[in-house]
């Protein structure tokens, strides 16, 4: 039963795209396939989950990418479509690993086979271009985000727009997304 209701999850989801149709909405689940990821886990983006769309139905995931001197939080999700962090298209490389940090549902698409069907049908590109879309779209919502000028206005921000991550990250989790020291971090909250 709670496999229909993921799967009802991701079919809505698809039906809110503009583009979506039934015919394509029904090739596309076929493809997806259901995944389970356990607390403290890792799904690196190089290599196979490069050309990996998930879509978590539930949970909590952490993007984090590294140089050679540090590592970097680049987002955090709980529900919605993620898009792999390598270039899929273009061929770059980047150091990119996804970190579980609560066990989490969701769906994977392969993207070089959904390629090769979508190679015949250009509205499942349509609709795949429009998932990246929305993805690029809710990105440029953290980049403003951590560009406000003061670190309460971040967290305002923060707080307005990611409301169901606000109420699921720890304060350590929310000091580390917003930039904000947590010494600092603890002064604003109060």
């Amino acid at each position: 039963m709670e496999i229909l209701s993921m799967m009802e999850e991701l079919r809505k989801k698809l039906l809110t795209l503009k583009s979506a149709d039934e015919k394509t909405i029904n090739q596309l689940e076929f493809f997806f396939n259901r995944v389970h990821f356990k607390r403290n886990g890792i799904i690196y983006t190089s290599g196979y989950s490069a050309s990996m769309l998930y879509y978590i139905s539930r949970g909590l995931l952490k993007g984090v990418v590294s140089d050679d001197e540090e590592e970097h939080c680049l987002w955090f999700i709980d529900c919605g479509f993620i898009i792999p962090g390598n270039g899929f298209l273009t061929g770059t490389k980047t150091v990119e690993s996804i970190e579980v940090l609560a066990n989490t549902t969701g769906y994977s698409l392969n993207l070089v086979r959904a390629d090769t069907v979508a190679r015949n049908n250009p509205q499942m590109y349509r609709m795949l271009l429009e998932i990246y879309e929305e993805s690029w779209l809710e990105g440029r919502k953290r980049e403003i985000m951590l560009r406000k000028q003061t670190a309460s206005d971040r967290y305002s921000y923060f707080v307005k727009n990611f409301p169901s991550l606000w109420r699921r990250l720890t304060l350590e989790q929310q000091a580390e997304y917003l930039h904000i020291g947590r010494k600092y971090f603890y002064n604003i909250k109060k």
